[in-house]
């Protein structure tokens, strides 16, 4: 191993020897450096060039900051406005005292509560999860509405209708059957029984608004030729 160390140092101070004791290698050397040192002369400074001025501190002013806060958060408000649906419903002042009676119309919607859709007619009565902040004989508007149709024509929402609303009225909160889950780890001495009742909310449709009944003279018989 010494032997060979040896050897590469002397190899090595041959080749150096022999770099230097040529003529055109020391002319060539000092030419390439004065060359370098002239380019690095000729380039300027980023500081130096015009077009690259040092930018300035801004002054610090709190009531900018502060409109700029105001103006970000009225952008984003207005963004979340358009981007998000309406309310799933809306309370209306009017409260069913006494008995009513709903006139039958010949239009139909499907209307989204609670997460599921229902093809719902006038004087229908819809059984959906309950309904938070609503108590008995509230008299609701629905607003989350996919589509109108009658017998003349069909609104299809994008996804929803716009202007159209279900009004309902809040007829009972019940619970439903109990449902038991039992879980059980083999070999573990490990068993667990649950029950459980959801709660939910039966509404009765009162109007469809958004479209109008097709008249009686327009629409045909079925049994028409």
């Amino acid at each position: 191993m010494c032997t060979r160390r040896a050897l590469c140092s002397i190899t090595q101070s041959l080749v150096r020897l022999a770099f230097e004791a040529e003529p055109g290698l020391s002319t060539w050397r000092a030419s390439h450096a004065r060359a370098l040192s002239t380019i690095t002369h000729s380039l300027p400074s980023l500081r130096e060039f015009r077009g690259h001025a040092e930018p300035q501190a801004a002054a610090f002013s709190a009531s900018a900051i502060m409109q700029d806060a105001a103006v970000a958060e009225t952008q984003i408000s207005s963004s979340s406005e358009e981007a998000s649906p309406d309310d799933v419903y809306a309370r209306i002042d009017r409260r069913i005292s006494e008995g009513y009676k709903i006139t039958p119309k010949r239009v139909f919607a499907v209307v989204e509560v609670g997460g599921t859709q229902y093809k719902v007619t006038p004087d229908d009565v819809i059984i959906t999860e309950k309904l938070d902040g609503v108590d008995v004989n509230d008299t609701l508007r629905l607003q989350r509405v996919l589509l109108l149709g009658s017998t003349a024509e069909t609104i299809i929402g994008r996804p929803y209708v716009p202007g159209a609303s279900v009004v309902a009225a809040v007829e009972e909160h019940f619970l439903d059957g109990k449902v038991l889950s039992f879980y059980k780890r083999r070999r573990k001495n490990s068993r667990r029984l649950r029950g459980h009742r959801q709660p939910l909310t039966t509404l009765r449709i009162l109007d469809v608004e958004g479209i109008e009944e097709a008249d009686a003279e327009v629409v045909a018989p079925s049994g028409a030729q």
